[in-house]
């Protein structure tokens, strides 16, 4: 029998003691009367060393009924590879600060925009070899890749370490398998259950109504089934179609495509595209860059504000209440808001121009007289080129407003049709241009701009729109 075997199977003896090796060979001990003194522990050191051990103790351990005297070091394992989300998935309410959280920021929908990164590869971390009482090597055990498991609309870069959005969408999650898809139904009401959604993708359906404080952002279509309530925020840059009531002074609706609605109560909308309203528009206010219909039943609009950027139908304009309701066509909101924005900062401009004009003619009767010190001659020049530099700006901004009033005249041309009637208090704009109602006018009928004047005239049923 080797020495080898016998250390593990019997042991063997060494002076008043029998050593022996743990079955595993990572462990040497010393079985005996008593712990041996340093001069016997010097021998034994040395013996131990003889029989080809390593892992030799400086000093013995003693340990119950045994004393160590040796011990391997063993391998050390690594770490496998491992996935890491880079977007968000937790859901419940976010912090508004330290000391509140907002109820209405839960992320139940997790939507990213193609291009986004969504897993990323943590690559695996190696183990380190040990040794056995022998000096043996013992490897580590070996380390696994991670993999990506994943559907459709999402790939793997070029290095194969990033999960990348090919689409935009929705992420769903099923048995650890990830996709991506661009249409998504939110079953139910926009709630406490649901929070604020931000949408990117195709189309989002909601099969309800948006409940009062909610916001909805969507990258895409956007069709709700129910209502839209007071106080709340909805952008699409697509279309929008909205089954149920939009009602509240406070709801804001925003859609750079085009648009299909029920009915609007006080709220503010503002439409990129064409805007179809079936019932009515009741004391809100609300912006059409295209056409607008109100052709349903009863296909009203009362009270508030309505400007359109080309024309209109509607049934019936006011109420019998004779309520004031503004109705204004070729007027496109946009360039409207242009306009504004350039007599605000052409205003600004007249008064800095004005002081510097003021300032620069004392400058020169100075100088003319000689009193002109070289600091304040600094100063002059300053004011001098100043003073060209508004002047510039304001003939830049006069040059916009005459571009912006010349394109208004291409839109002068739209009219706003009435199938049936009109009540005295309706004010008809069509671009510049005013026309206040005093008497009932009976349909169908058309305003119209001739000759700089505003004029309701009498519509076949040839004639009238579709």
């Amino acid at each position: 029998m080797s020495l080898r075997e016998e250390l593990k199977r019997k042991g063997h003896p060494l002076g008043s003691y029998l050593v022996r090796v743990s079955r595993d060979e990572m462990e040497v001990y010393l079985e005996g009367p008593r712990e041996p003194s340093p001069e016997e522990w010097a021998e034994i050191k040395k013996e131990l060393s003889s029989w080809g051990l390593v892992g030799i103790l400086e000093k013995p351990e003693v340990e119950k009924d045994r004393v160590v005297v040796a011990r391997g070091k063993p391998a050390l394992p690594g770490e496998d590879g491992r996935l890491e989300f880079l977007i968000d998935l937790t859901q419940g309410p976010r912090n508004r600060d330290e000391h509140a959280v907002d109820l209405r920021e839960v992320n139940a929908l997790i939507s990213v925009k193609a291009g986004t990164p969504i897993l990323r590869k943590i690559p695996p971390k190696p183990g380190h070899p040990g040794f056995n009482v022998w000096g043996e090597v013992l490897s580590p055990p070996p380390v696994k890749e991670a993999a990506f498991n994943y559907g459709e609309g999402l790939a793997p870069d070029e290095k194969n370490e990033l999960l990348i959005a090919r689409i935009s969408g929705c992420l769903i999650e099923k048995q650890g398998r990830l996709t991506l898809t661009p249409t998504y139904v939110v079953e139910g009401d926009v709630d406490f259950g649901v929070g604020n959604i931000r949408f990117y993708g195709e189309k989002l359906v909601v099969t309800g109504s948006v409940r009062r404080g909610f916001k909805v952002q969507v990258e895409g279509q956007l069709e709700i089934q129910g209502g839209v309530e007071d106080e709340t925020q909805i952008s699409v840059t697509g279309d929008l179609i909205l089954k149920g009531l939009l009602h509240g002074e406070s709801a804001q609706v925003e859609v750079l495509g085009k648009a299909w609605m029920r009915a609007i109560e006080y709220a503010q909308v503002r439409v990129h595209g064409d805007l179809e309203v079936e019932e009515y528009i009741l004391q809100a206010r609300v912006q059409v860059e295209g056409r607008l219909k109100v052709r349903g039943d009863p296909g009203l609009i009362a009270a508030g504000e309505t400007e359109v950027g080309q024309e209109a139908q509607v049934k019936v304009l006011g109420n019998d209440s004779y309520v004031c309701t503004w109705v204004k066509v070729g007027h496109p909101p946009a360039i409207f808001k242009e306009i504004e924005e350039l007599n605000q900062e052409r205003l600004l401009l007249d008064e800095t121009t004005e002081k510097l004009r003021k300032a620069l003619q004392l400058g020169l009767k100075l100088q003319k007289e000689g009193r002109l010190s070289p600091e304040k001659a600094q100063i002059l020049k300053k004011v001098q080129g100043l003073f060209r530099e508004k002047m510039l700006a304001q003939a830049s901004i006069q040059e916009k407003l005459q571009e912006k009033e010349t394109a208004l005249k291409e839109y002068l041309k739209y009219t706003l049709q009435v199938e049936k009637k009109v009540y005295p208090g309706v004010r008809v704009a069509i671009g510049p241009y005013e026309y206040q109602v005093r008497q009932l006018l009976e349909g169908p009928g058309e305003f119209a701009l001739e000759e700089g004047r505003i004029k309701f005239k009498p519509l076949t049923s040839g004639e009238e729109g579709s």
